[in-house]
């Protein structure tokens, strides 16, 4: 790999069965010394990334939000470390820092520091996973800051948008009567009211609830840990193993709680062959929940009033997951095609037009974008206001280029190769010239790669991502003719000349009930009609 950094030993280890049998934790005095040399030669931070395979897509439903909660209450200090924020302090004070962040189906907890603090900053991270506190003195300080997180996030158009997607799957659960909702559906976020006013509302004691959810998902085997630092690869594994050994290799099973609660956990746990091997298989629930939207979603128009002055058109289509297509990524295929640029592009057709100032399309690394269960392929369009008037003919427009690109797939010589030649190359070329990354964004890019359902093999963790390794006209075609489709799609057509979020009051929104009936449209919503051949 041209892009790996030749000066920096870089150990990854999955935690196993065997982390109960390993040794005990080191010795380190007040002030982080460490006992062996590093090679001072003036390399970047040492730093380390803990991904668990649990994030807001295993929340309960009696307290939504609870990954992204528990993610906050274990920076509040462990058993080892009992000062609240001790271990944020002690990276400041050593040229360092930490951060984690909560997805879907997984939690990053990364962090950097400077190397000769590494084995006690790696120590500290590991006792999160160990015995936290999790103390109720903490409950309300760190509600109250997730509580700003949403509030920050509540006038992003972005997230406003993701969250009418949700939304709609909601909707849809409901009037389908389904026993169990799609994960998708949820309140991901977390606030005060999902995390503490119905929970109190309905007598659920939330730290009891945290705790659980912290035993079910937080164990060896359910974790992957990605370590960089001036030392040897023999020297990192031993931080790695002295520090992590306490973490228990299967849950904490607590026999005290409810079949139910037995019933929610054991349903999305993650089912795993060779467990705590590079061979492990790995298999999540997840993915049997499949696509989030059904008909009563897709084949419309959503028009959407923004917080912002804007205007545009989104076309989501939801397709099969794209885990396993690593080798021929189709859909970065068919969004190279979608989003190009130079004359003869479909954007360069509505420019001539006045309709669109900007186009891009594919795939998310988000939750949202790309899960076990789905994909969402997105093309987004920066309109003109004239061309907000013209937003059926700009779609119909983006239905013939597809139709195109199926006249080649289904034609003698098929797809031409030279495309995927280009993009290939292009690929190559920026992985192989991309600016240098920091230890920190390096671990935590590998620890995402780590997750359960990802499926690239050890030797592609650092560029089975990016590259290009086989070309699959296949499975292209398979995806433009069974996919992207008219009836597959929902359109959302944001534009500032419907009004300002400001113009209206604050939407509550209300979730019907059995018989309720809900229009997915405005009044003036019209259906998609367009039947492409």
């Amino acid at each position: 790999d041209d892009d790996d950094d030749d000066d920096d030993d870089v150990a990854m280890m999955e935690n196993s069965n065997e982390n109960d049998e390993m040794g005990g934790d080191e010795d380190h005095s007040d002030d982080g010394s460490e006992d062996d040399s590093f090679e001072d030669d003036g390399l970047r931070k040492a730093a380390a990334a803990v991904v668990v395979g649990a994030g807001s897509f295993h929340d309960p439903s009696c307290a939504q939000g609870m990954a992204h909660f528990l993610e906050h209450m274990l920076f509040m200090g462990t058993s080892k470390y009992p000062g609240e924020n001790e271990y944020s302090l002690f990276l400041s004070k050593n040229s360092g820092c930490d951060n984690a962040y909560t997805e879907l189906e997984y939690t990053l907890y990364h962090m950097e520091v400077c190397q000769e603090k590494f084995s006690k900053a790696l120590d500290m991270l590991s006792q999160f996973f160990v015995s936290p506190l999790m103390l109720q003195d903490a409950v309300d300080r760190e509600l109250n800051a997730i509580e700003s997180e949403f509030m920050l996030s509540k006038n992003s158009d972005e997230c406003r948008w993701q969250q009418l997607l949700c939304h709609d799957c909601i909707v849809q659960s409901q009037a389908e009567k389904k026993n169990e909702k799609h994960p998708f559906s949820s309140f991901t976020w977390g606030n005060i009211e999902s995390l503490k006013s119905i929970p109190e509302k309905n007598g659920v004691n939330m730290m009891k609830e945290l705790q659980k959810f912290y035993n079910r998902h937080y164990y060896a085997q359910n974790m992957s840990v990605v370590v960089i630092g001036a030392y040897t690869l023999d020297k990192l594994e031993k931080h790695v193993v002295e520090s992590f050994s306490d973490v228990p290799a299967l849950p904490r099973i607590d026999l005290s709680e409810c079949e139910a609660i037995d019933q929610f956990y054991d349903a999305r746990a993650i089912k795993r062959v060779n467990a705590g091997t590079w061979d492990m298989i790995a298999r999540t629930p997840i993915q049997d929940f499949g696509m989030p939207f059904q008909a009563e979603t897709l084949g419309r128009i959503t028009r959407i009033v923004p917080v912002k002055d804007r205007h545009s058109l989104s076309i989501t289509w939801q397709i099969s997951p794209q885990w396993k297509n690593w080798k021929s990524k189709p859909c970065d295929y068919i969004a190279h095609l979608l989003g190009h640029e130079a004359q003869g592009s479909l954007l360069s057709a509505l420019k001539k037009r006045s309709w669109v100032n900007s186009c891009s399309a594919g795939v998310g690394t988000g939750g949202y974008e790309s899960a076990s269960s789905h994909a969402l392929f997105c093309m987004q369009l920066t309109l003109s206001t004239e061309g907000v008037s013209y937003w059926a003919e700009i779609v119909k427009h983006v239905y013939i280029y597809i139709g195109m690109l199926r006249y080649y797939c289904k034609s003698k010589d098929g797809l031409p190769s030279w495309i995927f030649e280009e993009l290939q190359a292009i690929q190559k070329l920026s992985h192989q010239f991309e600016d240098e990354t920091t230890s920190v964004d390096l671990v935590e890019y590998i620890a995402e790669s780590l997750t359960p359902y990802n499926c690239l093999p050890p030797e592609r963790l650092l560029d089975g991502v990016p590259l290009l390794f086989e070309d699959d006209p296949n499975v292209v075609e398979d995806l433009l003719d069974n996919y992207f489709t008219p009836a597959n799609a929902r359109v959302d057509l944001m534009s500032s000349t419907f009004g300002r979020s400001g113009d209206f009051d604050d939407h509550v929104t209300h979730i019907p009930s059995s018989g309720d009936h809900y229009a997915i449209n405005s009044s003036k919503g019209d259906a998609i009609t367009f039947h492409v051949d």
